[in-house]
């Protein structure tokens, strides 16, 4: 902060640069609301989402007709909206190289209890 009788036009740039209380005090004020508006960075589901989810959300599904005991590639999987619910897109990568235990037709959604070793893990 500029002392007493300094200005900040004087020569040097640290002049330039002091910020009086009130300037600083605005300063902090305006970093407080950037960091606000950033949020917590943590995506959840708002209550009144869930209605809309429920209808269109959107599953794992077999791309193309998957014979049972085969292991399953990325190749073989979509995400689409699909019914029934199967397992969530964001856990596509959990289900490559997992056996099917019954035949998958294409376009049947992919549910945990049709892949071995397939189990929803709790996020910490």
């Amino acid at each position: 902060m500029p002392a007493s009788g300094e200005d900040k036009t004087w020569k040097g740039s640290d002049h330039a640069a002091s910020l009086e209380p009130a300037e600083l005090a605005e300063l902090v004020r305006s970093i407080r609301l950037v960091e606000a508006s950033l949020g917590s960075g943590v995506k959840e589901r708002l209550p009144c989402e869930q209605a809309c989810h429920d209808k269109l959300g959107k599953s794992v599904v077999a791309r193309v007709a998957v014979a049972r005991g085969a292991l399953l590639t990325l190749d073989m999987l979509v995400v689409k909206v699909a019914e029934p619910r199967g397992v969530p897109p964001e856990d596509i990568f959990q289900l490559v190289g997992k056996a099917v235990l019954e035949d998958l037709a294409e376009d049947q959604s992919v549910t945990p209890d049709l892949v071995d070793g397939y189990g929803k893990r709790a996020k910490c």
